[in-house]
């Protein structure tokens, strides 16, 4: 055995591969060979290309597609893939592509006989884009100029009639017009006729359209989708369509109203999800191939040393995964748990591009980056990184569990426990910090925190001494009744729970309350006077106006400014029932608008929900001694009211 070299860090051993240090961009990345090179196939990949690639060439079977899974698990990058080998067999990308297939599975692979058998020579067309907050329609736009582009040459495209249409289109929206999203399918059909073998249409970050959609009610943006799915198959020139997205179609939807959001449901009902999901066991293979070794040979027999033991530990305790101590070797510096843990807390948590391979791979704080640049390799010591600090990246840094309204309630309370035992020593907050990450993952199973799974996540390497020492902290936190024991489950808890349930509660007054929009309005959201700001500016005159809800129950020939200073009248009519005759004046002569909600029964639901959870707030008594639940009612109050807000806004139309 080659002996330690000393007080050297981590990151003089240890890097990250820079395939893993950027992530996927299909536009940039289209005909990039080097961002293929090594792709690993896994198993969900494999699962993936087999349900796609069998609709090849088939008139009955599915067309449409969305890939779901939270930020990092490498849905971008499997896109490119799928692409890569739906290119033309003469093209570096298919040829790399097939390559890494041939490597991966052998010639005799079900899989590789598909890809074969159902991608023809030609290829399909690569139309390709990556979403923003903006309509459908321009994305789909730009998705097929690129796919135009590298299919056919300059002289080849002018002689195309619906390739200038599409200019013409993308150069309108540069400038700030608007299209009519009702021509799309006409043009998406023209330019796979013109191909004459079809069109492969993948829009990564499809989320982004849809959170535009939900933010500005756009029905048609929806509907384009529908139509697009819902396109006449032809096995010649067919039309494939995949989305990309973070979450689940219904997860853009909370803002909508309840009818809203059955549309929504219709629509994605048009398009086979496929759960882009790994096994914890798998991720941490794809872990492991970030992590580059090949400067480790002077500490390689202690890791494989340190491996070996951790697996004869793990074997009886996780028997859910298969952890090898190949795997373990491969993912150190990490912690073997740590490891583990990480893929389940980003699926469950993620937050935007707080993921997997940003922790990996960032230079952040507290990031796994970081720890190989601090952590000091001396005196046959090998460190790693523990749950512990796992907890302060995603917790404490990135306040990532926000992002998950379902567990709301279990990180705020884990949270704020383990904030209130800061005056602790620092083993016993590691430890307390530890058993919150694995309450936070899972409640039942391998990974839950027991006793002896608890101790093994403070270890550096498994010895019982290590394993006492980390025992008796433990009891030590027991006895102080930082934590408890359930004995039914064997579980350590920091997380008490709530036995206040918010969204029966909401539901409830919900259905109770029986007062008319105008009431609620009224009392719980009175509007301001608003002043005439352009007038004020060039006439140095103050004038404003009043500002009411109204709806049938009022006599417009009566209204009246309640002050007699007020210079005019506004009024927002909230009423399904429009009114027959407005005049131009109150009663007593000033000038009146009436304005009428662009979205009436968006702005009826959201009021309801913001005055049903002030009443919560007010009154429940569940609320004065459970500080959990107050917290989650406050945090969804706040964002009722921000959502009513932005409703009230689109109350724009004259009447």
């Amino acid at each position: 055995m080659k002996e330690i070299m000393t007080n050297k860090k981590l990151s003089h051993y240890f890097s990250l591969q820079r395939r893993y240090s950027r992530s996927i961009n299909l536009e940039r990345d289209l005909d990039s060979v080097e961002a293929l090179e090594g792709y690993v196939l896994t198993k969900r990949t494999i699962d993936s290309l087999s349900r796609i690639l069998n609709s090849f060439s088939s008139d009955e079977g599915n067309r449409a597609w969305t890939l779901t899974s939270v930020y990092g698990t490498g849905k971008s990058a499997f896109a490119h893939y799928l692409i890569s080998l739906c290119a033309n067999s003469q093209n570096k990308m298919h040829i790399k592509a097939l390559s890494i297939a041939e490597d991966k599975l052998g010639k005799d692979h079900e899989l590789f006989q598909l890809i074969r058998d159902k991608i023809n020579s030609i290829g399909l067309m690569r139309a390709v884009a990556t979403g923003q907050r903006e309509p459908i329609s321009h994305t789909i736009i730009r998705a097929l100029l690129t796919g135009i582009d590298t299919f056919w040459t300059a002289t080849q495209k002018n002689k195309i009639n619906v390739v200038r249409q599409l200019v013409d289109l993308e150069a309108e929206i540069n400038d700030g017009g608007k299209i009519d999203s009702k021509e799309i399918p006409n043009l998406v059909l023209e330019v796979a006729k013109e191909s004459k073998t079809g069109i492969f249409l993948i829009i990564d970050e499809l989320g982004k359209n849809l959170e535009y959609a939900a933010h500005a009610q756009g029905a048609e943006d929806l509907y384009l989708l529908q139509q697009l799915a819902e396109l006449r198959k032809d096995s010649k020139t067919p039309i494939y369509i995949l989305g990309i997205l973070h979450q689940a179609f219904a997860e853009y939807t909370q803002r909508l109203a309840t009818f809203q959001k059955n549309e929504w449901a219709k629509i994605q009902g048009r398009f086979e999800d496929i759960a882009f999901t790994e096994s914890s066991g798998q991720m941490m293979n794809l872990i492991g191939e970030a992590i580059d070794s090949s400067a480790a040979d002077n500490i390689s027999c202690a890791i494989r040393s340190d491996s070996e033991e951790w697996s004869k530990y793990l074997e009886s305790i996780i028997v859910d995964e298969e952890i090898t101590d190949r795997v373990i070797k491969k993912v150190y510096p990490l912690h073997p748990l740590s490891a583990l843990a990480l893929p389940t807390l980003c699926q469950r948590y993620a937050q935007n591009d707080r993921s997997l391979f940003t922790f990996l791979t960032s230079g952040e704080p507290l990031s796994f980056r970081n720890f190989l640049e601090e952590a000091t390799v001396k005196d046959n010591n090998l460190p790693c990184l523990k749950l512990d600090r796992v907890y302060d990246y995603f917790i404490e840094a990135a306040g990532m569990g926000l992002a998950s309204r379902p567990n709301l309630q279990r990180w705020v309370e884990i949270q704020d426990l383990i904030n209130d035992a800061k005056r602790l020593e620092e083993d016993s907050l590691r430890v307390l910090k530890t058993i919150g990450i694995l309450n936070l993952i899972t409640v039942t199973g391998s990974m839950r925190a027991t006793r002896t799974l608890v101790s093994l996540a403070m270890c550096d390497r498994p010895s019982e001494a290590q394993i006492n020492y980390w025992q008796q902290i433990i009891d030590k936190l027991l006895k102080q009744n930082l934590i408890t024991h359930r004995r039914q489950l064997d579980e350590l808890r920091i997380w008490q729970g709530s036995d206040f349930n918010a969204d029966s509660e909401l539901s409830t007054y919900i259905e109770q309350e029986r007062s008319p929009l105008v009431k609620l309005l009224s009392l719980q959201r009175p509007l301001r006077p608003i002043v005439a700001q352009r007038h004020s500016y060039q006439t140095g005159t103050l004038r404003y106006f009043e500002r009411h809800y109204l709806d049938n129950s009022q006599d417009l020939s009566q209204l009246r400014c309640s002050s007699v200073d007020a210079d005019g009248f506004v009024g927002y009519w909230v009423d399904d029932e429009m009114p027959n005759s407005v005049s131009s004046a109150t009663s007593d002569g000033k000038p009146l608008i009436i304005l009428s909600a662009a979205n009436l029964d968006i702005l009826r639901i959201r009021t309801l929900e913001f005055v049903a959870l002030n009443n919560i707030k007010k009154t429940a008594k569940e609320l004065q001694t459970d500080g959990v639940a107050r917290k989650e009612v406050n945090y969804r109050l706040q964002e009722a009211e921000e959502f009513l807000d932005e409703t009230k806004l689109s109350i724009s139309h004259l009447v």
